[in-house]
């Protein structure tokens, strides 16, 4: 494993080069073009039997061996040598003006015939002997192949590079690599900032919330920002709306005077657009296809943290922030005064006023000192201020200070580099303040209260974690939903409970984790990402896991809680696991993602550079052995492993209470959950999909009369999955 901010380096072992085979392809013409139609002749050529009927089929066919024979072994690293091929041809036809055939169409014949379940290889290789045969196939049965849209990730990367090295911005481009040089990319960053200084950061966020508005949910109260997902692999380049609000808010004053217009506006949009489509960690089509290796899906969960980094906007619906802050501490006399003077109830009350619904407009709100006391006679002028100012505001030097960079992160040396925006919600405003926006701003509310509470209560976050229990199972039975917890025995094992929801048909476990996804894990520091998701999700299963194993090898474990016991019962139900954060992991809360994750990772060991996160790393380890182990106690026979990780979940606090909007009993919210179980869109947003579903069953829930208005990714089943069960 290796840390670093620069894109993984292209995969070697491409046996072939671009060169090498356009040089191979245009010494060998189509020699079966001189059969014509015949159909005798085409056989003879071949060197198949003329007996019986004859069919062109059958000479394609024969074709296609031609180019299998000629690789002893390794026919899936020549379709991947081939695909690799492609994305080279791709990118030097689109920036170098170089011809796309009739290379890309021999390309497609043979990595089509190259189809292949075996691992990838050596390869022992005749590529004479296979282009021959694929130039014959392509003229026999041309495809007339339009790599535009099977092809549009390459083509939209290519493109971008194209835009980006014609307004002068340096490429590198060599064989399996593209991307903006160093020089290129401090060149295009600084044009970037610089622009949004011109226009001041407030006005590009007041552009970004008007370009972004019609996603907005009001039931959710959020902003459906999804990738564009098609099955073929279409779709266009996404505008980093992330990416652009922290550099707003960095610039939130700008540099005077402003020259905010419509030419800059689309002048940025260009360029941050176009930046983020070389990086290249935007989806194209479902991910629910793709197979991984323990390398890929590193690369892979880099490419998802700064997926989110550059085009989602962290989020949480307003009116839970109360709701939210109240049951993570509930455990403190809400009206005691902290040693800074103020308390809980009156900093929840200043919240309150902030984010008052009657505010409920889409981007930047302006709040006055002097507003706010007068609104708030009950709260003395001194708290406000000390609120305000110490607690719930930026400090006037400003946010993002160091951040310039969708990979910037903290440095050992350097806790301030990177994203600080999220850790508090208002932004000084010369005398005044300024809110983002309430649904973005909203997850920094919380932030900014445990961070002042913290250094007046040791251990806060550990009581913090067993207040966020308390809190789910309070919000379950606020629903109708029964739930069970304890601590229990079986034969020598000691197990803990944190919440169960017990429904007719399906006992659903939750095991919580306040561990949040660190900056450095954002900006894809593989280590990082690694160690967050398994101080999250990854201890949470193998707890849950161990339940399941546990309750149906005895059928009934004997819960103990504050000296109570009750029995929980299988009776025959299926059980689902759920390892449930405090707040959002973006798109690693996709199941599609979850499931490559578990499935990947359950044969690999991993190891860190840096021999001092070793401990951290075996605690990693530890937990995909017992996963492994509660896997082979769950299905003893091989063939029944086939999706051992269906009954799996990654969900957030914020997510349960979207999930729970409309519930009023355990059937109820079984079937909440089941609305997105079997179904897909590729969003890899648990909030979007449940909204889809919703609409297209006709529950909505929401908090006025308005309905999003969110292009719809079309729903895919996802593949392989078992059918529901009884």
């Amino acid at each position: 494993m290796t840390e670093h901010t620069e894109p993984a380096s292209p995969k070697e072992g491409c046996a072939i080069d671009l060169p090498a085979f356009r040089a191979i392809v245009d010494a060998n013409p189509p020699g079966i073009s001189s059969c014509g139609q015949n159909l005798e002749q085409l056989y003879s050529y071949v060197g198949l039997n003329k007996s019986g009927s004859l069919a062109r089929e059958q000479v394609s066919e024969a074709l296609c061996a031609r180019m299998r024979d000629a690789f002893a072994s390794g026919h899936k690293a020549v379709w991947q040598a081939c695909r690799l091929l492609q994305t080279d041809l791709i990118r030097e036809h689109v920036l170098r003006d170089v011809p796309l055939n009739p290379y890309f169409e021999v390309l497609c014949h043979l990595k089509d015939a190259m189809r292949s379940d075996d691992k990838p290889s050596g390869i022992r290789d005749d590529w004479k002997a296979a282009i021959a045969a694929a130039r014959d196939h392509v003229e026999i049965n041309s495809w007339q192949t339009l790599p535009g849209r099977t092809y549009a990730r390459e083509f939209a990367v290519a493109r971008a590079a194209k835009a980006l090295e014609d307004s002068g911005y340096e490429i590198d481009l060599s064989p399996g690599w593209i991307s903006l040089s160093k020089t290129g990319e401090a060149k295009l960053v600084r044009a970037i900032e610089t622009t949004i200084a011109k226009m001041g950061g407030l006005n590009v966020a007041r552009r970004i919330f008007a370009k972004i508005a019609s996603t907005f949910d009001p039931g959710q109260g959020r902003y459906h920002l999804v990738p564009r997902i098609s099955l073929t692999g279409g779709g266009a380049p996404q505008v980093p709306w992330g990416y652009l609000l922290q550099l707003a808010a960095k610039h939130l004053e700008g540099d005077r005077p402003l020259d905010d217009d419509d030419r800059r506006w689309g002048h940025l949009l260009h360029l941050s657009t176009n930046y983020a489509a070389v990086l290249d960690v935007q989806p194209y089509a479902p991910i629910a296809y793709r197979t991984f290796d323990a390398e890929d899906l590193l690369v892979f969960l880099r490419d998802v943290a700064l997926y989110d980094t550059l085009f989602r906007i962290p989020q949480l619906r307003p009116s839970d922030v109360d709701r939210i802050a109240r049951g993570m501490l509930d455990f403190l006399d809400s009206a005691a005064p902290t040693t800074s003077g103020w308390s809980l109830d009156q900093a929840l009350s200043l919240i309150a006023h902030i984010l008052d619904p009657i505010r409920d407009v889409r981007g930047p709100i302006i709040l006055r000192k002097s507003d706010i006391c007068r609104a708030m006679p009950d709260i003395p002028k001194e708290i406000v201020y000390c609120l305000l100012d110490e607690v719930l505001c930026h400090a006037a030097a400003g946010v993002n200070r160091r951040f310039s960079y969708p990979t910037d992160a903290p440095t050992t040396a350097d806790n301030t580099l990177g994203i600080t925006f999220s850790s508090r919600p208002l932004l000084k405003l010369g005398t005044c303040y300024c809110l983002i926006d309430r649904s973005v701003c909203a997850p920094a509310f919380i932030e900014a209260l445990l961070a002042a509470l913290r250094p007046q209560r040791e251990g806060l976050d550990n009581a913090v974690g067993l207040a966020m229990e308390r809190f789910v199972e309070r919000e379950f039975v606020a629903h109708g939903v029964p739930t069970l917890s304890g601590d229990y025995d079986h034969d020598t094992k000691h197990g803990q409970c944190d919440v169960i929801a017990d429904t007719p048909q399906t006992l659903i476990f939750f095991e919580l984790k306040k561990k949040a996804l660190t900056r450095r894990a954002q900006a894809g520091m593989d280590a990082d990402l690694l160690l967050d998701l398994a101080g999250s999700l990854l201890k949470a299963h193998a707890q849950a896991g161990w339940h399941e194993v546990r309750l149906k090898q005895a059928g009934t474990l004997e819960l103990v809680r504050d000296g109570v016991t009750r029995t929980l019962s299988l009776n025959g139900r299926e059980v689902e696991k759920v390892a449930m954060s405090m707040l959002d992991y973006g798109s690693f809360q996709d199941r599609i993602v979850l499931r490559h994750f578990l499935e990947t990772t359950m044969n690999a060991t991993f190891r860190p550079v840096d021999l001092q996160l070793s401990k951290r790393f075996d605690e990693i380890n530890v937990s995909l052995a017992e996963i492994r182990d509660q896997i082979a106690l769950n299905y003893p026979r091989r063939e029944q492993v086939e999706h051992p990780f269906f009954n799996c979940w990654f969900m957030s606090v914020p997510q349960l209470l979207i999930l729970l909007d409309g519930v009023s009993d355990a059937a109820g919210f079984r079937a909440a959950l089941w609305t997105c179980r079997h179904i897909t869109t590729g969003s890899a947003d648990l909030y979007y999909e449940l909204s889809l579903m919703r609409r297209r069953s006709g529950t909505v829930v929401a908090d006025d009369h308005q309905r999003p208005t969110a292009n719809l990714a079309k729903a895919i089943n996802i593949p392989g999955d078992p059918e529901p069960r009884k």
